[in-house]
């Protein structure tokens, strides 16, 4: 349990009973609701929450749908669906997999490159945003915390981005 200290604020108070899990998940929630409120300003309104991570994850190289689904934990049917609509709004593209040709290699689009450049824009301004909130040296230091925790807990390197629904 939280050691309470007298003399902090109300909501310090408040900050330090709440579990860190608990803040990160609604840091997380605020962060892509934000994200697509911007998003639909900007004019992407048919971009779904699931379409980041398999932008994401076939942004340096390509996917398959399998991948897709172990990925965001569905079925390959589910996966196949979802890929599918990515490719008709033109955020994918389908190639030919030359490690097997029962699958498909799937790609980012120059549409997919555009919206995940047009993500990251957007992300630079909320961070602008918290940094008015708590100020830029605060903001830095909890993205090398945050990052250095990540590191320390998975051998150096960062997990991969997913869903956690």
């Amino acid at each position: 349990m939280p050691t309470r200290n007298p003399r902090a604020t109300p909501a310090a108070q408040e900050a330090a009973a709440l579990p860190l899990a608990r803040l990160m998940a609604m840091a997380f929630r605020t962060l892509i609701d934000e994200l697509h409120a911007h998003l639909a300003r900007r004019g992407w309104q048919d971009v779904r929450p699931a379409y980041g991570y398999v932008l994401l994850a076939g942004r340096d190289g390509s996917i398959t749908v399998t991948e897709v689904a172990a990925l965001l934990g569905m079925t390959k049917q589910a996966a196949s669906k979802l890929v599918e609509g990515m490719v008709q709004e033109g955020y994918l593209r389908r190639g030919d997999n030359p490690d097997d040709a029962r699958s498909k290699q799937l790609k980012l689009s120059a549409k997919g490159a555009r919206l995940l450049a047009v993500v990251e824009s957007i992300y630079a301004e909320i961070e602008a945003e918290w940094a008015a909130i708590i100020g830029a040296p605060a903001l830095e230091r909890m993205r090398a915390d945050l990052t250095r925790v990540l590191r320390g807990l998975h051998d150096g390197g960062l997990p991969a981005i997913r869903p956690t629904w």
